[in-house]
């Protein structure tokens, strides 16, 4: 195996157990729990049974079966507290899918995975803090892709996850505290807003908010000073003036582009611009459009454009030294992180569970090694024209991915060679 995949996966299995978190750590009748938790726990659970403690980080999980008064819960339990202070944070449970809220029922039919498999035990997350308090995870699978998709009690789809492992739990989920400041300013400028979700960052802190029915992310500084505001935005609710700019652009419709997304961003450094991802035979190109209809490709700066976990930064450190880290999206439940390193922009994939999935980064045909050129011209594929190449590393393996096309049919194929010449389909 080579050094660098040997090296990738080990630190994808350390990043992925520290993600998840989900080691049995001391169980029994307290182990490492403090007084200040149990007490705590007595208070909140009274009669709870069968009760056993892992200890998580900085906080100490009960899992339990209760029986008590709040109808929500049902008897399989676990709850989340501070070990330092006993401060009550998150309780997970279960209830059955029919006993859903209406408005998230009808959510989720109207949704382009009412026709996926549906598992009949959702998961609920009560949490504390100035955040939605109680979050709905459907799971859903279809063709093997999982996904874990998040609704608030009104039917809003928060968060979409995909991939997650089934041993993972929701630990990441507990919201972070976020600067007195930030408050302030998400309450002066979306005063109607209930907060989602706080993650503490590398670079700074994430804030997910409901602002009327519409999703919003917020990225502050490490001091707590406002970045950009994120909005996603339907295709039908585009500016006229940017439609236009785009249809008159090089990257129109017309001209074989395809929108897949579109959003809105307000920003303290570039101010106020659409970006809209359009993909295409000819790749995939992210392009800004001001609300006056200026043009041009989204390039943001180096180093000082996406905040990630503090595990993903360890991540990336370690297996691409020197790199620096230009922004991070979210595409179909997996979280996109693009870099720049050894001169060329690379893309990393992460699921649902914060693991590594793949590298990819785009390559000239004259980048292609001897053997895999080879392999292509005694394939059957060797008339076909060269439209692009990408090259991938994953937990699998690499190899070459070669985007070719026959002209005389228009048909098109993808072909995967390993860096030997290996043809792997």
């Amino acid at each position: 195996m080579m050094n660098w995949m040997r090296n990738l996966l080990v630190a994808a299995a350390a990043f992925l157990a520290a993600g998840c978190e989900r080691s049995d750590g001391e169980r029994g009748s307290g182990g490492e729990v403090s007084p200040q938790v149990l007490a705590a726990f007595a208070e909140r659970y009274p009669g709870a049974q069968n009760v056993s403690w892992s200890m998580k980080g900085d906080y100490a999980v009960a899992d339990f079966y209760w029986t008590g008064t709040r109808a929500a819960l049902s008897t399989n339990c676990s709850a989340w507290f501070g070990n330092a202070d006993g401060r009550w944070t998150m309780t997970e449970t279960e209830i059955r899918f029919e006993a859903l809220p209406q408005a998230v029922r009808e959510a989720f039919a109207a949704s382009e995975y009412a026709s996926w498999r549906v598992d009949d035990r959702v998961d609920v997350l009560y949490r504390a803090g100035d955040v939605e308090p109680e979050i709905y995870v459907i799971e859903v699978e279809q063709g093997g892709r999982e996904m874990d998709l998040y609704y608030s009690p009104d039917g809003v789809l928060v968060k979409c996850v995909a991939d997650a492992d089934p041993d993972c739990d929701y630990g990441d989920f507990i919201p972070a505290e976020p600067a007195a400041s930030i408050g302030e300013y998400i309450r002066t400028h979306y005063p109607s807003a209930r907060v989602i979700d706080v993650d503490a960052e590398y670079e700074g802190t994430e804030v997910e908010i409901l602002d009327g029915g519409v999703k919003r992310e917020l990225f502050f500084d490490r001091g707590a000073a406002w970045q950009y505001t994120k909005t996603g935005v339907r295709r039908a609710d585009l500016p006229e003036a940017v439609t236009a700019a785009w249809a008159a652009s090089e990257y129109a419709e017309a001209r074989g582009y395809r929108l897949d997304d579109a959003d809105l961003y307000e920003t303290v450094s570039e101010g106020t611009f659409y970006r809209l991802e359009l993909e295409s035979r000819n790749g995939d190109v992210k392009i800004r459009i001001t609300p006056e209809g200026e043009v041009s490709l989204h390039e943001p700066s180096v180093g000082g454009g996406a905040g990630v976990t503090a595990e993903i930064e360890a991540f990336i450190r370690e297996n691409y030294p020197g790199a620096s880290i230009v922004e991070k999206d979210s595409d179909d439940g997996m979280l996109e992180v693009e870099i720049r390193h050894e001169g060329r922009g690379k893309e990393l994939l992460f699921n649902g569970a914060g693991a590594w999935v793949r590298t990819s980064w785009e390559v000239r045909r004259a980048e292609l090694p001897e053997a895999v050129t080879a392999a292509w011209a005694a394939s059957e594929y060797a008339g076909w024209e060269f439209d692009g190449a990408d090259y991938l590393q994953t937990s699998d393996g690499a190899w070459y991915a070669l985007e070719l096309e026959e002209e005389r049919t228009d048909r098109e194929v993808t072909l995967r060679i390993a860096e030997d010449g290996t043809i792997l389909g």
